[in-house]
């Protein structure tokens, strides 16, 4: 199963290397605009209702169409692309699991439903409008031990928490994304842990197309 997972998180990892690259580069300026054309929080909640998940494929019910304009529709269906683009590099060798938050696991055949597993070191699941990562308290805590040795986390480099990132133990195109993230949020990624972890949400980039996350309307927060 190991095998299995590694070869889908490698798989992924190349797909976003290229959002998390082009955000890397990005002058601080440019990263921190927010284009009218990305998903909002605002459009998420509005069209949560409608977004239905089957076979490891996310789709838009018809309904949807009489309550989004058409410019939110063609929002939705491009994340909906994106989501379903992701999904389709998972192997059909591996448990996936739908959770009850309508999102997408790679587990081990005896997991929950749940989306996400506090209870341990980290943990991701994969929505219609982008990857949900979980940081637990401990590992928070252990980024911060380790980025004392190089002035602590407020003034470490992305190269330098990206290779703390690994090694701890987390996958490399999970770390590209909590890096991408820190470069908007800082370190708020740490400092938002009230005791019980923290949530990264990283949403789709819709435009331009060659990114997939757009880190500038990424959100951290307690768990």
């Amino acid at each position: 199963m190991k095998r299995f997972i590694s070869a889908f998180m490698a798989s992924i990892m190349l797909m976003l290397v290229i959002g998390s690259s082009a955000a890397l580069a990005a002058q601080p300026n440019e990263i921190q605009r927010e284009s009218t054309s990305e998903l909002s929080q605002e459009l998420i909640n509005k069209a949560n209702p409608y977004i239905k998940l089957q076979s490891q494929k996310f789709t838009l019910i018809e309904e949807a169409s009489k309550n989004l304009t058409e410019d939110e529709l063609g929002l939705v269906n491009k994340a909906l692309d994106l989501a379903n683009d992701q999904a389709k590099n998972i192997p059909d060798d591996v448990t996936v699991t739908t959770t009850d938050s309508n999102s997408l696991k790679v587990v081990p055949s005896n997991f929950s439903t749940a989306s996400i597993n506090t209870s341990a070191y980290w943990d991701y699941e994969l929505l219609w409008w982008g990857y949900r990562i979980f940081l637990s308290h401990q590992l928070t805590q252990d980024i911060k031990a380790k980025s004392l040795y190089i002035g602590g986390i407020g003034a470490i480099s992305s190269g330098s928490l990206n290779a703390i990132l690994t090694s701890l133990g987390l996958p490399g195109w999970i770390a590209n994304i909590i890096v991408g993230v820190f470069i908007v949020k800082g370190a708020t990624i740490v400092y938002a842990d009230n005791g019980r972890g923290v949530y990264l949400d990283a949403f789709w980039a819709i435009d331009p197309a060659n990114q997939v996350i757009n880190f500038a309307l990424s959100k951290v927060y307690g768990a």
